[in-house]
């Protein structure tokens, strides 16, 4: 059975809706095109099929970011996988190549313009594939909104194998447009399309219109400060990103901002610090989020409406990838649509620029439009938000919604003022023992250390340690002597009693380098169980 080698290989009991179908046909060697959200597994509807076939599988991904974090993960399982890319040395990539020569890996990452190098073309030709995967395949479309001129040629090198390879794609939101071009474009053969995981019922999704700017700033804050956990606050501008980054700041929120302006390195480490929870909030354009694979984001703000459905699921779907519950909360004004008809205006002019037809240019403009005018319906209609979503991406479950979905704005009854249902209110936590506090217990029991667990579950090093502490007050038989020696514990204890447990920074202040935030909270956490016993 499936969920065996779900169970296995994944430690998951059972799939996620649309998964198991996707990977029974992959197995089956159909072709396949999945449109799934961001939260709904696509990448295990295709590492499953791949480890089960015990066969190369090959997955076309253009995020250096998420490949690395893929295969950290499966690493951590014990699953022989690697990636190459620009990242990587001469050397170490000559290294994998060698080792996918005598079979040692069994799933290997690239991007797609990897097969620019005549050598690896060579490599490539030579290949026994079971598996070739595109991942956010949306790219091959120029109806895409991340279209990659790349991802054209993959078609062709797909003609190139001795043996033709199972081809499923996969991405998070795809108009008709783009489903068409997918099929066309990487040369499917009669492939079964799969729609599936649009209704994420821990999701709670909440609008507010027509804010003018400072209200939308206030409302960002009072937000944030009503909910518990990190979160996302996507803005239209970078100009806005550092203005909203720097009242939250002002008003007591840890909080950056992330933007295209900034420097590669200057972003890579606001990200690296936001994985590890070392502030709350991360201010961002759309810059931010393509290979993001932090599984506790608690809440997305939307301060600007996107200028699709398509644009605006993807953002919103960041938020809790654990399952558990999160809130995705888009607060509107008028001028945003101003804003996107500017920018329609002005891809008018680019493309009358580049010489394109005028019937092709009202073709886009056209599609662009009908875009923005769904997103503005979603945004100002009194209607259940999960059932416009569902309707827009064509879910099957949308035939299933019941008529109060308990998880939106309008089917709450939600009023900004009404104390009933303000978000304080709403939020009610995850409860001592969650579901994703359980996750990490199981696998620590089955001999995964921290740094394992917070790969395997894309979750930061101090997320992973508070689950531990949470189980261990709970109860749990945690060994906090595996984790913290005696002699870091007596040194930890002496700074306890002279400044007290209450806050943790007064306590790292005192101690060395070396003892971080995660062995201050285990020690702290049986100093608590331990009055608590007597």
């Amino acid at each position: 059975m499936l969920e065996n080698e779900l169970q296995k290989h994944f430690n998951f009991s059972k799939f996620k809706p649309g998964q198991k179908e996707i990977i029974e046909s992959i197995l089956a060697g159909k072709d396949v095109v999945a449109l799934m959200p961001t939260g709904g597994g696509k990448s295990l509807c295709y590492q499953l099929p791949a480890i089960i076939s015990g066969k190369l599988s090959v997955i076309i991904s253009p995020l250096i970011a998420l490949m690395k974090d893929q295969v950290d993960a499966l690493s951590a399982r014990g699953i022989p996988a690697t990636f190459i890319n620009s990242s990587l040395s001469a050397n170490e990539i000559q290294k994998r190549i060698n080792d996918i020569r005598k079979g040692g890996i069994k799933i290997l990452y690239i991007a797609p313009e990897r097969f620019a190098n005549l050598e690896f073309q060579k490599l490539f030709s030579t290949l026994d594939i079971f598996l070739f995967a595109v991942d956010e395949a949306h790219c091959v479309s120029q109806w895409g909104h991340d279209f990659r001129p790349d991802y054209l040629n993959i078609g062709n090198y797909i003609k190139k194998l001795k043996k033709r390879p199972v081809v499923a794609t996969f991405t998070a939101t795809a108009t008709s447009e783009v489903k068409e071009d997918i099929v066309s474009r990487l040369n499917l053969d009669s492939p079964e399309i799969f729609v599936r995981g649009f209704d994420r019922p821990n999701l709670i999704f909440f609008t507010q219109n027509n804010l003018k700017t400072k209200e939308r700033y206030t409302e960002v804050l009072r937000i944030v400060k009503s909910l518990s956990g990190s979160g996302i606050v996507y803005t239209l501008s970078r100009k806005e990103a550092e203005i909203i980054a720097k009242y939250l700041r002002e008003n007591e929120i840890k909080a950056k901002a992330y933007h295209a302006g900034m420097n590669a390195p200057k972003r890579e480490k606001i990200q690296n610090d936001f994985m590890e929870n070392k502030f709350q909030v991360i201010v961002a354009t759309v810059a931010f989020g393509m290979g993001v694979d932090k599984s506790d984001i608690r809440f997305v703000i939307h301060s600007g409406m996107p200028a699709s459905l398509e644009g605006y699921y993807q953002e919103a779907g960041r938020a809790g990838r654990d399952g558990e519950k999160a809130y995705c909360i888009l607060l509107h004004a008028k001028k945003d649509i101003n804003m996107h008809k500017f920018f329609i205006g002005k891809d008018r002019n680019d493309m009358q620029r580049q010489g394109k037809d005028s019937q092709e240019i009202q073709r886009v403009l056209a599609i662009k439009y009908d875009r923005l005018e769904k997103m503005k319906n979603y945004t100002v209609e009194q209607k259940c938000r999960r059932r416009m979503i569902l309707e827009y991406f064509s879910d099957p479950e949308v035939k299933n919604h019941k008529d109060n979905c308990q998880g939106c704005d309008v089917c709450l009854n939600w009023k900004k003022d009404s104390k009933k249902h303000d978000s304080e209110k709403i939020d009610k936590g995850r409860g001592f023992l969650s579901e994703t506090v359980k996750k990490t217990v199981d696998l620590h029991r089955k001999d995964f250390d921290i740094f394992q667990i917070a790969k395997i579950r894309g979750l930061g090093i101090s997320t992973v340690t508070g689950h531990l502490v949470d189980w261990y007050e709970a109860g749990g038989g945690l060994k906090i002597d595996k984790f913290v020696s005696l002699s870091e514990q007596a040194q930890i204890a002496k700074v306890i009693e002279k400044v007290g447990m209450e806050k943790l920074r007064p306590i790292k202040e005192l101690l060395p380098e070396d003892i971080g935030y995660e062995k201050i909270k285990l020690v702290v956490a049986r100093i608590r169980k331990k009055k608590i016993v007597k």
